[in-house]
């Protein structure tokens, strides 16, 4: 009996000790195939860089067939008799097509001129920006203009295709992390993770400010009230009634200067021609007295 007790035994610590080989090579596969898994990443992640790179190369040689990414800006100086009418017309005609006014300054006049002048900074959707400039110039008469434009197209393809590069590398590593066993692959590939996610959202955000200055034309406009305005072809006749004109100016705002300059100084003028007066009447009563004492004598 003691024999097959012994025997017994025997056989369930030999059982015991293959049973424990067998998961401790199988734990030692898996830590194996998740290191070469993670290995082959570390060894291809360059793949990933390389496809950004064609990606990026054959977007750009099919920029020509696909639509160009054109930044516009555009700079107005307008002249205008009617500065509050061109002013409320700019406003309106902006929010028609789907534009917003961006800033807006305004000077109402100095001691010097009483003309308005305002600095506008508008942004209109490019495909209705023509018919905006020309509705400027029907409410005023447009003296300078200034047009810009930038191709950006190549810049908007590199950002794209980045961001497809990294939502790819991302894939990948999401993919090694559910199949990670040990702590060191783990963390690697979750700060890996972090900077591809900060790199995605980086570019995606220089993507969509990039869309929106395409989408959106800049017109800075510089806003003039004037009591005449100027010709942009003037003739012979006109430059000398302009001349004329403003020579009349001139001449009417320095009388205008003299009749504020000698009512200002009233409060100064008045005491001192008292005192003046105050002192002729004196030296002319002293030298009546001394007359009178000469002829008595």
């Amino acid at each position: 009996m003691k024999k097959l007790i012994a025997l017994l035994l025997c056989a369930v610590l030999a059982l015991t000790l293959i049973s424990c080989s067998k998961s401790a090579d199988n734990l030692a596969d898996a830590e194996a195939g998740n290191a070469a898994d993670f290995q082959y990443y570390a060894n291809t992640s360059g793949a990933v860089t390389e496809s950004y790179k064609a990606d990026t190369d054959a977007a750009a040689g099919s920029s020509a067939t696909q639509n160009e990414k054109v930044i516009k800006t555009v700079e107005l100086s307008v002249e205008t008799k009617e500065y509050d009418t061109y002013v409320s017309a700019l406003s309106s005609g902006v929010n028609s097509l789907g534009g917003y006014i961006e800033t807006s300054t305004a000077d109402f006049g100095n001691g010097y001129s009483s003309n308005r002048y305002a600095n506008y900074t508008v942004r209109i959707p490019s495909d209705k920006l023509d018919e905006f400039l020309t509705a400027a110039g029907e409410n005023g008469t447009i003296t300078r203009k200034t047009e810009n434009q930038q191709n950006v197209t190549l810049e908007y393809v590199d950002l794209e295709s980045r961001i497809e590069a990294y939502k790819t590398e991302k894939v990948t590593l999401t993919n090694l992390l559910e199949k990670a066993a040990s702590l060191e692959n783990v963390l690697a590939i979750q700060e890996r993770l972090s900077e591809v996610n900060y790199q995605i959202e980086t570019y995606t955000s220089q993507l969509k400010v990039l869309e929106n200055r395409v989408s959106y034309s800049t017109v800075t406009l510089r806003i003039y009230e004037v009591e005449r305005v100027t010709e942009t072809e003037p003739t012979v006749w006109s430059r000398i009634k302009n001349t004329f004109a403003d020579n009349l100016d001139d001449l009417v705002e320095w009388f205008k200067d003299v009749v504020v300059g000698f009512v200002g100084g009233l409060p100064i003028l008045i005491p001192l021609c008292a005192v003046i007066a105050a002192a002729a009447l004196i030296i002319r009563r002293t030298i009546k007295k001394r007359k009178a004492k000469r002829n008595m004598n």
